[in-house]
């Protein structure tokens, strides 16, 4: 427990100025950092890491994509999103080349687990920057942080003193059904609350209907994205992703839920943006 706090405070000391300073490149690199070595955790996994036919594309684009809406983002966003979306392609159709002309050496559950993994953590993190760069982004891109990190903490401690019930046991065997209500209830309070103090305190005007539906949507979303990194880990028989956080475990283990709340948080805002 003790290293675990003291690493949950050297984190705590890295995140907090790179999302103070997000108007800037740090915020990006920091984003492409994490997708990065979330990337080789997750091909480590699949024992794909060492197989540069795969890893080299993967790291390429797990390295590029979130600083795409960075450099993108003062002309043209959606010239990103059109590099970003033939990037994609490109990068399935490669894999399913590397499949073909392998002849039999690469099987197509291979490929195909490659690929949906890849992509799901390349579009958490560039959406945590899409959001950052959207009109009032300096605030809404805060309430992916704010879901992950609160519904995590609440369902952990409500499931610890009043959790009776177990969620998905062959899953998650110590998540509880009242943990999830929790950190869903918690979550919806802390949003609703962060719209109204931004609303108090600075210029942007809260749309309280927006929030309201983040702060429903957004802990469910992200306690699926956990169950779901863990679903992993439990077929391929790990208890971490990696040693890089002592205590924590790797950055699949640290922002599984992120991801899933990225792009939902970029979707509903764009849509119905939380504040105007």
């Amino acid at each position: 427990m003790k290293v675990r706090i003291i690493t949950g405070i050297c984190m705590a000391a890295v995140i907090i100025p790179v999302l103070l300073f997000s108007e800037y490149i740090i915020y990006p690199i920091f984003l492409s950092a994490l997708c990065l070595m979330a990337t080789y955790e997750m091909l480590k996994v699949f024992k794909k890491e060492r197989r540069p036919e795969i890893a080299v594309p993967s790291f390429l684009m797990a390295a590029s994509y979130p600083l795409i809406p960075f450099f993108t983002r003062a002309t043209q966003p959606q010239v990103g999103y059109v590099i970003m979306a033939l990037g994609i392609c490109i990068y399935m159709m490669y894999l399913f080349s590397i499949c073909v002309f392998h002849k039999g050496r690469m099987l197509l559950v291979e490929v195909f687990s490659t690929f949906t993994t890849v992509t799901y953590i390349l579009l958490g993190f560039t959406s945590l920057c899409i959001v950052r760069y959207l009109p009032f982004g300096e605030y809404e891109f805060l309430l992916a942080f704010f879901t992950a990190w609160g519904c995590d903490i609440f369902a952990y401690f409500v499931g610890t003193f009043i959790g009776k019930h177990k969620l998905i046991v062959e899953v998650s065997p110590k998540k509880t059904v009242e943990g999830a209500i929790g950190g869903v209830v918690c979550t919806f309070a802390i949003i609703m609350l962060y719209g109204f103090l931004v609303e108090t305190f600075t210029h942007a005007e809260a749309n309280y209907l927006a929030l309201a539906v983040l702060g429903l949507v957004l802990p469910v979303i992200s306690q699926i994205g956990d169950l779901f990194a863990s679903l992993i880990k439990r077929e391929a028989g790990i208890k971490d992703y990696s040693k890089l956080f002592p205590g924590h475990g790797g950055v699949m283990d640290r922002f599984d839920s992120m991801l899933a709340v990225g792009v939902a948080s970029l979707i509903i805002t764009m849509i119905l943006p939380p504040f105007h």
